[in-house]
């Protein structure tokens, strides 16, 4: 034993101070440190009166004859609190009944693991609080599609935490055809309308709501909700992987990049702007729907499914589609332009947030399901 340890009159080491034991406690949460284990120590489940339900377990025993005693390291660890447990007493029971099943390794690594999770959830106590929009609506006629909560959740982290345990789910879908005027202006209808009931009514109550937005639904829709937002509004959009299975952003860094082509058919100021991110659309299955003087074309570098994968090629690519916006305002005069998108839900979503009304001209939205055909309409009248 060493020299500057004592034990107690029976034989045991130093018992913890008081400071210690409230510090463990703080590190625990008031909930048993035992894998697994919901126990509020401090509150009776069955009245919910406060209570004092705790046991400060030692990981060595704090006798050399005890549960995982050691004849030096008992005395050294017993009055440390890397070496104490908070737990219930039927798991403190538990522990030291069963050494062989409970050693010391596994003790400290739940004792690590609980702690860990609560210096962590006392992190986010600082971090701004998002309201999760989970935005769903079959695509091409399928049946509907379900965005899972707790993933969602989750991709918020570690910058921003739920701002309430569900969030806000708006959901549509129409019982036309999906290629008729009747089922494009039927889901707008219900867009504008969803959102003025819950999304209108989150920021009456607070204008300075902000919103993260999980969208499951056609192209042509969440570019709408990206207008109905407006840029004004402080609002996040994700986007959905599959491999891994999140809505996380994986990449931090810019992983593509964005080209701007320009072809001019004849004069005259009737203009198409073809969006090949996701898939690369043939300049001549446009013509064939839309008699167009001039097309725009944005590509990416690397098109695919993933030709965005991070908030850094999110900008980038916003910034050429801007720009592209204001060449077609200034140089073309023209008031609206045909769109044909094949882009993910972020370039989408966006392409309606930052619409600036009065400046941009008025997007005409194609969807391609067999052939281009036109869909909804942003700025201008409506």
């Amino acid at each position: 034993m060493a020299k500057n340890q004592k034990k107690n009159k029976s034989n045991r080491g130093k018992d913890p101070s008081e400071l210690t034991v409230r510090m463990l406690c703080a590190k625990s949460a008031g909930i048993c440190k035992f894998d697994g284990c919901p126990e509020n120590i401090f509150l009776d489940t069955l009245t919910l009166s406060e209570m004092n339900n705790s046991n400060v377990a030692h990981i060595v025993a704090s006798s050399p004859n005890g549960p995982r005693g050691d004849k030096e390291r008992s005395y050294e660890l017993s009055d440390k609190i890397e070496n104490l447990m908070l737990l219930c007493k039927k798991h403190h029971t538990l522990i030291d009944s069963q050494v062989e099943k409970y050693p010391e390794e596994l003790l400290l690594e739940m004792k690590k693991k609980h702690e860990d999770s609560i210096r962590e959830m006392c992190d986010l106590i600082s971090i701004p609080k998002s309201e999760r929009v989970l935005f769903f609506s079959p695509i091409k006629n399928s049946s509907i599609t379900h965005i899972d909560n707790q993933l969602a959740a989750q991709a918020l982290l570690p910058h921003k935490r739920p701002a309430s345990t569900c969030g806000i789910t708006m959901s549509i879908k129409s019982s036309f055809d999906y290629n008729t005027t009747e089922y494009w202006a039927d889901l707008d209808k219900q867009l504008v309308k969803e959102f003025e009931r819950k999304i209108g009514n989150e920021l009456n109550t607070d204008p300075n709501t902000i919103f993260s937005v999980f969208p499951l639904a056609p192209i042509p829709l969440i570019i709408k909700l990206g207008y109905l937002f407006m840029d004004k509004t402080n609002v996040d959009i994700y986007q959905k992987k599959r491999v891994p299975d999140t809505w996380k952003w994986i990449e931090t860094k810019k992983t593509n990049s964005f080209s701007v082509n320009k072809r001019v058919v004849r004069d005259g100021n009737n203009i198409a702007l073809i969006l090949s991110l996701t898939a690369d659309i043939n300049p001549q299955r446009v013509t064939d729907v839309v008699d167009a003087d001039v097309i725009y074309t944005i590509n990416a570098e690397r098109i695919g499914v993933d030709a965005i994968c991070s908030i850094d090629d999110l900008s980038d690519f916003w910034h050429i589609y801007q720009s592209v916006c204001d060449e077609i305002k200034n140089t073309e005069s023209a008031t609206e332009v045909s769109v044909f998108p094949a882009i993910p839900v972020s370039a989408a979503f966006e392409i309606g947030h930052r619409y600036m009304p009065g400046i941009y001209p008025r997007l005409r939205v194609y969807d391609d399901n067999n052939g281009f055909s036109e869909t909804l309409t942003i700025g201008g009248a409506d």
